[in-house]
């Protein structure tokens, strides 16, 4: 029988519970290295447990992405890396082919070599890894090239989800790869008709003291004389009238101007003589060049041609255009008019505006035999004239007759012919070059020879001699009394403008180059601050470089059905409109609104001068371009002439414009120029050009109030390098080059070929090794990017054990601490055991 309170054996039990739970939980502790198993057993640890775990988890996902993004970017090294090495490979064949001594046969080869190169950066550029292409930007499921290098990617970064709102890019998009711009980059644009030293070249004719030196091809330089580079008749240095040039271009701030000025050409003293180099420091301050700041540098190259380079990097909007005359003029077309001498510096081979009406020959300097006609004669489809081309397909369509006039050739003893000669008039339907070669030679008489080389007609008097021992020898400078004009008139015998403009003299009066389906402006619209391209949504201001309010531009075109129409586009503050000839004969024209597209319905507004968009431009060309294609009707429902437009006009617009587009697509390219798509013909019978009503016109007032301009076709300078890249139609321009041969501008001197504007592969390579320079650069990004994910993924990791280490003091359990208690608690449960082992083995013999 044992004896004992029943309170302290529930005591007993209690302590011995309590100390068992505690025994297990340190033998937990012990087992699992953990301060706590459940959320209820320390919420506040619990708590800042899964705080830890979810950072944990982060940065490991953080880590994976990176490690991903990183891989990515290593793939893309690769690829940079082999076009790198194919840049190489291809700047080395090309500075071959830069090596004037090849055959025809062995160009081709450097130029297949050459493609092949290009082939292989394509493939490059459409490198994919795991079914994702590299350089296609968001685009990853599609090759983001075609063979020709055109892009179909998109200009989007991808980035990598690194952290909470942290996205680090980790591509190289293809726009930016091939289609970038390098701020770092300045524009240099040149004249590309070479400038040879007269004097030397003509001794006999210029220089007194080396009359009877060897002709020599010399290019010019910066220190010749302004004569050496213009040229005389004459040996008398001092008898030479001035020279005026014509300065037309776009300054470094985006705006237009046009310049007047005049220099002597007449020395005593040739240290005292005006030289080329005067020449390229006024035209320097006319870019606004001044003493205390260069903002342009002018230059001649190595042959003989004007080179200005922006002195601000990243800009992009000079531009140039210069002739000279030893006439003073208001209307530069009234040079050809009046027979004047002009020197041009630049050539491009665009058809021109029949704006002449009348033209006089001009005596050769060197050579007095020679009259020659001063402007080429190409035909409608942009080709030389042979003596088979009709005088229709060269002539304006208004013109049936030609009138030729002027006065006799020599006698046959070198004396002049003083005889009258009446007027010879031609009818031009039917008649070819021939016809009017072989009627001046008839009509004129004498010992006269017409010959024709290029599009130009020289007539040549075999009896003008050496003024000096009267024999057939040269110099041929004796006195000369040839001369003739020729005036186109119309079905009135009522004189009209139909003659072309030389396109050497043209500027802007050019119109765009057919290819096929497509017209092609080629000049780049450039936003004034040079920042980049513009967009249809940009305005015409944004370009121009200030204000188009009051200006007038004139559209001469074939439309969609190749008939000629005249069109105009006036710029007004009260509201802009397209004026369009009336269908209905002795009507006054079509006054069309350019309708604010943003407006919301009632609401309805003109577009003011500064607010009109290239979109808008380009719907108003598609207007004009499906001119036959509508019915007056249709235009007269779109009129509005007393600014109180009304919905029905717009309703009328619009419509108008709808059925232009089914015909005509307009659009403005990635390197900002005009392109007019023909969406039905697959040779398009449209012809275009655009420009200012004021272009020719330099007179005083006019020059003062030139501050703003839309160019969408010049012949302006060529680019030989600008900050906007354009990879592989530069690349293909270089092969072109090499294929033709093409080793300068102005390689094929007096010949008219549709190379004239290629920049040729000596100039090609300065514009290589910017490519080369892009790629690297783009290296170098790529390069960022991955040591950017190489830093994300050492700092992850970093963060990741020091968030293991926190984790670990707030729920880890200390080993030593917990053994220690562990061995407290045995000892206590123990001696607990031991006292109620002894309890429960009391008696009441052991009580008593």
């Amino acid at each position: 029988m044992r004896i004992t309170f029943g309170t302290k054996y529930n005591q007993m039990n209690y302590y011995q519970n309590v100390l068992q739970n505690k025994l297990n939980d340190m033998n937990t502790k012990i087992a699992s290295g953990l301060k706590i198993q459940y959320g209820y057993q320390d919420s506040s640890i619990n708590n800042q447990n899964l705080k830890l775990e979810y950072e944990k988890t982060t940065l490991d996902q953080g880590i994976d992405i990176a490690k991903n993004s990183h891989t990515s970017t290593l793939n893309t090294d690769k690829a940079l890396s082999e076009l790198s090495q194919t840049m190489v490979e291809f700047k080395t064949k090309l500075l071959q082919a830069a090596n004037d001594i090849h055959s025809p046969n062995s160009r081709e080869a450097i130029a297949s070599d050459l493609e092949k190169l290009k082939d292989h950066i394509i493939n490059i550029a459409n490198t994919s890894i795991g079914g994702d292409f590299l350089f296609a930007g968001s685009k990853v499921d599609r090759p983001p090239f075609d063979g020709q290098g055109n892009y179909y990617g998109n200009n989007e970064k991808l980035n990598a989800l690194i952290s909470s709102n942290n996205l680090v890019p980790y591509n190289i998009t293809g726009h930016e790869l091939f289609f970038g711009r390098d701020s770092d980059k300045q524009k240099i644009i040149t004249s590309n008709i070479k400038m040879l030293n007269q004097s030397k070249l003509h001794p006999d004719i210029m220089d007194a003291i080396h009359r009877t030196d060897t002709p020599q091809e010399v290019y010019i330089k910066p220190e010749d004389t302004l004569r050496d580079m213009i040229g005389d008749n004459d040996l008398d240095t001092t008898n030479d009238k001035k020279e005026f040039f014509y300065l037309r271009g776009i300054k470094p701030d985006g705006t237009a101007f046009k310049a007047k000025f005049s220099m002597d050409k007449a020395y005593k003293n040739k240290s005292d003589a005006t030289t080329v180099n005067d020449l390229l420091t006024q035209i320097g301050k006319e870019f606004g060049n001044t003493p205390q700041n260069k903002v342009v540098d002018i230059s001649l190259n190595a042959w003989g041609q004007i080179q200005i380079r922006d002195l601000k990097p990243g800009n992009s909007t000079i531009d140039f255009n210069l002739i000279s005359s030893d006439v003073d003029v208001d209307n530069i077309e009234e040079l050809q008019t009046k027979g004047a001498r002009i020197t041009s510096f630049n050539k491009s081979p665009f058809l021109t505006d029949r704006s002449l009406s009348t033209i006089q020959g001009r005596t050769d300097n060197y050579d007095f035999r020679y009259t020659r006609i001063p402007t080429a004669f190409i035909d409608k489809d942009n080709a030389a004239a042979t003596k088979n081309t009709k005088l229709t397909d060269i002539l304006g369509p208004d013109a049936s007759v030609l009138e030729i006039k002027g006065t006799r050739p020599n006698n046959e003893d070198g004396t002049i012919n003083t005889n009258p000669i009446e007027p010879l008039y031609m009818d031009i339907e039917n008649a070819t070059m021939q016809d009017l070669m072989d009627n001046i030679k008839n009509h004129f008489g004498g010992k006269l020879e017409v010959e024709l080389s290029n599009g130009r007609l020289s007539i040549v008097d075999d009896n003008i001699k050496n003024k000096e021992h009267d024999s057939k020898t040269p110099p041929f400078d004796g006195e000369h009394g040839f001369s003739i004009s020729l005036k186109t008139l119309d079905e009135n015998k009522l004189e009209t403008q139909a003659i072309p403009t030389d396109y050497e003299n043209e500027y802007e009066k050019t119109y765009f180059i057919n290819k096929g389906p497509k017209l092609l402006g080629n000049i780049s619209q450039v936003l004034s601050d040079g920042s980049g391209f513009a967009t249809p949504e940009t305005k015409l201001s944004e370009v121009a470089g200030g204000s188009i309010n009051g200006q007038s531009y004139t559209l001469k075109l074939n439309d969609h059905n190749g008939i000629p129409i005249e069109a105009q586009i006036l710029f007004d503050d009260k509201g802009s409109y397209l004026k369009l000839p009336s269908k209905t004969p002795n009507k006054s024209e079509y006054i069309i609104p350019l309708y604010n597209p943003h407006d919301e319905p009632p609401a309805i507004t003109i577009t003011k001068a500064n607010d009109v968009t290239y979109r808008q431009l380009m719907d108003a060309m598609s207007i004009a371009l499906n001119y036959s294609n509508q019915n007056a009707q249709a235009y007269l429902a779109a009129e509005n002439r007393d600014n109180t437009p009304t919905q029905e006009n717009k309703k009328a617009y619009e419509s108008l414009l709808e059925q232009a587009k089914r015909s005509v697509s307009i659009n403005l390219t990635q390197n900002g120029k005009i392109e007019i798509q023909d969406n039905i013909h697959s040779l398009s019978k449209m012809r275009f050009m655009l420009y200012n009503d004021s272009t020719n016109d330099f007179s005083s007032q006019a020059i003062k109030n030139t501050t703003a301009n839309i160019r969408l076709n010049a012949n302006n300078a060529l680019n030989i390098d600008e900050p906007d890249i354009n990879f592989f139609e530069q690349i293909d321009d270089m092969i072109d080059s090499v294929r033709r041969g093409i080793y300068r501008p102005d390689s094929f001197g007096e010949n008219y070929t549709q190379d004239m504007r290629k920049i040729g592969i000596q100039n090609g390579l300065s514009v290589f090794d910017h490519l080369s320079d892009h790629i690297e650069k783009m290296i170098a990004l790529n390069g960022a990017h991955s040591k950017t994910f190489e830093n994300i993924i050492r700092r992850n990791e970093v963060l990741k054990v020091q968030v293991e280490s926190i984790k670990g003091e707030t729920i880890g359990a200390d080993l030593a601490e917990t053994y220690n208690k562990f061995s407290n608690l045995t000892t206590n449960y123990n001696a607990v055991l031991a006292s109620t082992s002894k309890i429960n083995q009391m008696s009441l013999v052991n009580f008593l």
